[in-house]
């Protein structure tokens, strides 16, 4: 029995101190910068165009990485009903942070 004990006793402490090497990851949210203006003022029956935003990942080495690509929109603007509208922003970087979402207001209005 103390033949098996000794092994499993060294097998125990080696995961011990080794799970402490391990590294905790990215913690860093990204965050997102909605371009143009808000609120934003649109006319009525004019196709929407929207101005867009970028999106800013802090990586574990302290690095500002352009991740415009993976943002996700959301848009409930209808240029054919005048109303107030939103535009929603998401992303999320590699390691899985979701950054704050960003809304737009879009104001469509009527043209005299």
């Amino acid at each position: 029995m103390k033949k098996l004990f000794i092994p499993l006793l060294v097998l125990l402490a080696g995961f011990v101190v080794f799970s402490g090497c391990k590294k905790d990851g990215d913690k860093n949210k990204p965050y997102i910068i909605i371009l143009g203006s808000n609120p934003l003022t649109w006319q009525i029956d004019i196709p929407y165009v929207d101005p867009g935003a970028e999106a800013y990942d802090i990586t574990e080495a302290g690095d500002t990485v352009d991740i415009t690509s993976r943002l996700q929109v959301n848009s409930n603007v209808n240029v054919s009903v005048a109303g107030k509208y939103s535009v929603e922003y998401n992303v999320s970087d590699e390691a899985g942070n979701a950054a704050d979402p960003k809304t737009r207001t879009v104001n469509v209005i009527l043209t005299k």
